[in-house]
């Protein structure tokens, strides 16, 4: 137990209520370096699936059974979509271009799924859990330049792990974690539309060299 004192140690009640995770739509520094800047006008439309509000939660057990829980985390999925490829397009691309290029991108799917990597008869008797979350989108985009038309969709994935101990003072039990879990989430879900960015630039490349 003392290694989490080494971490940022986040104390939480553990609660039945919805939980909230914060926003966050930072196109990351990686995203700039990797996505060019093209003296293109982008023609644009940005299409969620993904309403504001409650996102797929899907818990899988260490024995690999999975729990959908979608009434737990709440997440403005679709704002966060149009806010980082909106930022995208806005620095990437140049609005007074003679060059144009039309591009519909759709988010399909974005979820959650946190992996167990312990048991759950283990993590009772210790109270010890470790976890691998995951945060995935699907993405599918169409694009129209000179012409010729191409469509594309992909997935997704931003992981990372934490580590949680139940703990007891008297009557009250709190959980220490080695991420704050919500946090951990909301980073998780920002890197993950980031690179779907980075994964529509590589598909962008191709069509634009082909068109050469």
């Amino acid at each position: 137990m003392n290694r989490f004192f080494y971490f940022i140690v986040v104390a939480i009640i553990l609660t039945s209520c919805s939980s909230t995770i914060p926003l966050q739509t930072n196109l990351s520094e990686q995203t700039l370096l990797l996505a060019e800047n093209r003296n293109i006008k982008a023609n644009y439309k940005l299409v969620s699936n993904i309403p504001d509000g409650f996102i797929n939660y899907i818990s899988v057990h260490k024995n690999g059974s999975e729990t959908l829980n979608n009434s737990y985390y709440k997440y403005a999925s679709e704002s966060a979509f149009k806010k980082i490829w909106n930022s995208y397009f806005s620095n990437k691309f140049n609005f007074y271009a003679k060059d144009q290029i039309d591009i519909e991108v759709t988010l399909k799917e974005l979820k959650l799924r946190e992996q167990a990597a312990t048991s759950i008869g283990m993590t009772l008797l210790t109270g010890n859990r470790k976890v691998n979350v995951d945060a995935i989108a699907t993405i599918h985009v169409f694009v129209n330049y000179h012409g010729k038309k191409y469509e594309n969709q992909y997935e997704v994935d931003a992981s990372d792990y934490n580590e949680s101990q139940r703990m007891n003072v008297g009557n009250y039990y709190y959980t220490i974690n080695q991420n704050n879990p919500t946090q951990q989430k909301a980073k998780l879900l920002e890197s993950c539309l980031n690179k779907s960015i980075i994964q529509f630039e590589n598909f962008l490349r191709s069509i634009l060299v082909a068109d050469k």
